[in-house]
């Protein structure tokens, strides 16, 4: 069988005019036939004969008098996916009102019987209507439509689908062709819409019928209310809760204004004749309960052609409502109605369905003969609730809490626009947790331009600073030498997170650019912390509105808040959006007209983009070039400096080797010994500030120099037996395990290995580590014997050893193994720390080691009265892969 390109839908119609419900009611009395089918002559019309063959459909018109036969007639092409259903299809003969007859065939997809489907199975159908001509007009079988009906095209939620209703009447049945959207239903219930009927007059299928869609059992058991008419209208509820979303017709495509909360307007429908199941959706709140309907029918200046309904149906998705009015109120001009529920309603949907009306005769009839120009109307529909008569402040104070009633409070000012998020806004302090956390839903509702002057007073009055980023520094230290060992500032616990302030962000972000005025001017005038808030969420959301204002900021900033403006500034930098500015920004007569402080973190904050922007070398060497620099800008320029040489800034480069060699102040070329290390062209440089008289100078070039050894970076000639004399005589420990560290990292040369050898002896145990570190990963097996000896000795310092028995791992010592397995076995009952620290490192190097009978050395520890780490440390020792070549 052919695969249709369609995906199947069941019809879901609850009418009694539903799509199976009907087709059923009628074969029920007609009887399904398998061709030939005859329909006989009347009514005027010729008679029609129908046969389904295998490659299509025969049918043949007949005179009145003649006895019919499909037999050479018409055979009517069906579509390719078709052809394969034809053994499965059926002709059901249809009566029209008027006595007419047309044949409804129906093949159902994969052979199923239309409506016998189970849920989930593909029950589509293609149907034909196929009717006689009238008599005298013509021989030609009328094709009245045909298609696929219960296929649904389109996205999910968007689908549509044709459906083919046979709606059976007193005598006789209407055939009506529509369609159905997933997303125009009476509140979940399907619908059909842009109904077609076929006109027993001329036989053709008519646009703009209407059609009852409620079932007729439904109906039968809605509840009965009776409107009660007011002479003067019912006080209107401050905030209209009903909204329309979809009516199945409106008149000019006025659906909006059926709840406008103005009478002069109104809606109506826009089908033939009285209306009957034409009706209008509307979204509610479900936290609200609705009590009434008040209604307002005839506008005042009338509607061409308007009628009243006589009854029409209130629904929900669960229950539904037949409403009778009581009079023709298209003649009572100033009247209103109310409708007084016989319970409190809660529902997220609402209806109205139109049902008879108070029309001219002849045309609320089914069959009758249309009447295009009636248009049943409503002016005006309003829900009743328990906040009728309260002003928007009354609701606002109805918030506090966050109960019931405060929700359903909250759900009506949600709805209520402007004026409701003015009073929600105007009277937020005044409520309790519970009660904000309601209003801040309410405003969310606002258009960005009404949110942003609240979240930003949110943002500016409930700012926490946030803890200053790792690693960050001043230009000078607060006091002390520039050799004083550094301190440990105490980190305060994070605060609580404050969901006003969350909220505020959340809301600023999702508002985007629109919030840049605003933030800006926080950022400008706020507070300290609010400043650095607004900052970064000015930088995120318009990051080139953000750099102007931040450098405005930056200029007279200081200290943490100064840094933290840096930071923002870093941030809207980063981004693309504000390339532009940022270039115009480093253009020098913009950049001059800044004050110093603000042109030094401009260029800070581009960070490793600096020397991508056109410009940067300029500005740069504009503020480097200036006489009487003092120590913040010397101090400051370091760091762009190193960009810029790394792109080849032939300027930056001299600036940095100038600042390491000469500048007098020690933090300076300490500061330059720091960002050096990424500027090949400056080794020889740090080298030579590897003596700087100053120890913490001394120290930088040195982890310099290690960082950039161990990156394989070429460090100059020289540089081994530089650093071997710092290790041999300088007499601060963390120069000398500095220069040892940094040796290690260089590929070995003998005099390095030597250097390392001689500082086993170093009266610092952190020394002796870095030089077994260094022997090791040079696997300097020329003075295997001295490590050997550090690793035996129970004398020397725990750690020491443990480096040592790694370093001869490294080296591939093979005669060490026995005694790397004692260490590892006496680490599954240790007496003290420093059997785990020995064992887990004789562990680690007998994994690199790997001798044959590692699995058997190691068996005891795979036992389960090994503790759990231990254990694990052994296996990983034993799927390691070797370093070492066995012997």
């Amino acid at each position: 069988m052919s695969r249709s390109p369609f995906r199947f839908r069941r019809p879901r119609l609850g009418a009694a005019a539903g799509v199976i419900a009907a087709t059923a009611a009628v074969a029920g009395n007609a009887g399904a036939e398998v061709a030939p089918v005859v329909l006989a002559a009347a009514a005027g019309q010729q008679a029609l004969a129908v046969r389904i063959d295998p490659g299509g459909i025969a049918a043949r018109i007949c005179p009145a008098a003649a006895v019919c036969a499909p037999d050479g007639g018409k055979v009517l092409a069906v579509p390719s996916e078709v052809v394969p259903l034809l053994g499965g299809a059926r002709v059901v003969p249809v009566t029209l009102a008027d006595g007419k007859r047309l044949a409804k065939i129906e093949a159902p997809a994969a052979g199923k019987s239309a409506g016998a489907g189970a849920p989930g199975t593909a029950s589509g159908s293609w149907v034909m209507l196929l009717a006689a001509p009238l008599a005298g007009k013509g021989a030609e079988p009328l094709v009245l439509w045909s298609g696929w009906t219960g296929v649904a095209t389109g996205e999910h939620g968007e689908g549509r689908s044709d459906a083919v209703v046979v709606e059976p009447l007193g005598s006789g049945s209407r055939v009506l062709v529509g369609q159905l959207h997933d997303d125009v239903t009476i509140c979940g219930r399907p619908a059909l819409v842009s109904v077609s009927e076929v006109d027993p007059r001329t036989m053709t299928l008519v646009k703009g019928a209407s059609f009852q869609n409620l079932s007729a059992e439904e109906r039968r058991a809605a509840g009965k209310v009776v409107a009660e008419r007011r002479d003067a209208d019912a006080a209107a509820p401050a905030f209209r809760l009903l909204r329309p979303t979809a009516a199945s017709s409106a008149v000019g495509r006025r659906i909006a204004e059926i709840a406008d909360g103005d009478p002069r307007t109104a809606w109506s429908e826009g089908k033939a004749g009285a209306g009957r199941g034409e009706f209008v959706s509307f979204s509610s709140a479900d936290e609200v309960g609705i009590t009434g309907i008040g209604l307002r029918i005839k506008p005042p200046d009338g509607v061409e052609g308007g009628a009243a309904p006589r009854t029409l149906f209130v629904a929900t998705p669960d229950r539904l409502f037949q409403v009778s009015l009581p009079e023709d109120a298209w003649l009572k001009e100033s009247a209103g109605y109310e409708v007084k529920l016989p319970e409190e309603i809660k529902a997220s949907c609402i209806a109205v369905v139109l049902d008879d009306a108070y029309a001219p005769a002849g045309t609320g009839g089914r069959g009758a003969p249309s009447a295009p120009e009636v248009r049943v109307t409503i002016a005006e529909i309003a829900a009743r609730t328990a906040f009728d008569g309260q002003g928007p402040a009354a609701l606002v104070g109805a918030l506090a809490g966050g109960g019931e009633r405060s929700r359903a409070a909250a759900a009506l000012l949600a709805r209520g626009g402007p004026e409701a998020v003015e009073a929600v806004i105007a009277d937020y302090d005044k409520l309790d947790p519970a009660g904000r956390q309601l209003a801040r839903g309410v405003i969310d509702t606002a258009p960005c331009a009404a949110q942003i002057p609240f979240l930003s007073a949110r943002l500016a009055g409930g700012a926490v600073a946030a803890p200053p980023a790792p690693g960050a520094a001043s230009a000078r230290p607060a006091s002390g030498a520039a050799s004083a060992a550094p301190g440990r500032a105490s980190r305060a616990a994070p605060p609580e997170p404050d969901p006003e302030l969350h909220h505020a962000r959340d809301r600023i972000r999702r508002c985007g650019r629109a919030a840049a005025p605003a933030l800006a001017e926080i950022v400008k005038a706020g507070a300290a912390a609010a400043r650095v808030a607004a900052a970064r969420e000015l930088a995120l959301v318009a990051p080139a509105e953000a750099i102007p204002a931040l450098l405005d900021a930056i200029a007279g900033a200081r200290g943490a808040a100064r840094r933290d403006l840096r930071v923002a500034l870093a941030l809207a930098a980063r981004s693309e959006r504000a390339a532009p500015v940022v270039e115009d920004e480093v253009q020098l007569e913009r950049l001059r007209a800044r004050p110093e402080e603000a042109q030094l973190d401009l260029l800070r904050a581009l960070g490793p983009a600096l020397g991508r922007v056109k410009g940067g070398g300029a500005a740069f060497q504009a503020l480097a070039s200036a006489a009487g620099a003092p120590f913040e800008r010397r101090y400051l320029l370091l760091a762009p400096a190193a960009v810029l040489a790394r792109a080849g800034g032939a300027p930056a480069e001299a600036y940095l080797r100038a600042s390491l060699r000469k500048d007098a102040d020690a933090h300076v070329r300490l500061r330059a010994a720091e960002v050096a290390a990424d500027v090949p062209a400056l080794a020889p440089d740090l080298l030579a500030a590897a003596s700087d008289p100053d120890v913490r100078v001394r120290e930088a070039a040195i982890v310099a120099l290690a960082r950039a050894a161990s990156t394989g970076a070429k460090l100059p000639a020289g540089a081994a037996e530089a650093l071997a004399a710092r290790l041999a005589s300088d007499p601060w420990t963390f120069i000398r395990g500095g220069a040892a560290l940094a040796i290690g990292a260089m590929p070995a040369t003998p005099s390095g290995d030597r250097a390392l050898f001689g500082a086993l002896a170093d009266s610092s145990p952190e020394v002796r580590r870095y030089a077994l570190d260094g022997l090791g990963a040079h696997r300097a097996t020329a003075h295997i014997e001295a490590v050997r000896d550090r690793a035996e000795d129970k004398e020397e310092d725990v750690e020491v050893r443990a480096r040592a028995i790694l370093a001869l791992g490294a080296m591939c010592d093979a005669s060490s193994v026995d005694l790397w397995t004692r260490l590892a076995l006496r680490a599954k009952a240790p007496i003290g720390e420093h059997d785990q620290r020995l064992g887990s490192a004789a562990l680690a190097a007998l994994g690199s080691v790997h001798p044959a009978d590692l699995p058997a050395r190691l068996k005891p520890l795979l036992d389960k009265d090994t503790p759990h780490g231990l254990r694990e440390v052994a296996r990983a020792a034993l799927s390691a892969a070797p370093q070492c070549r066995r012997r």
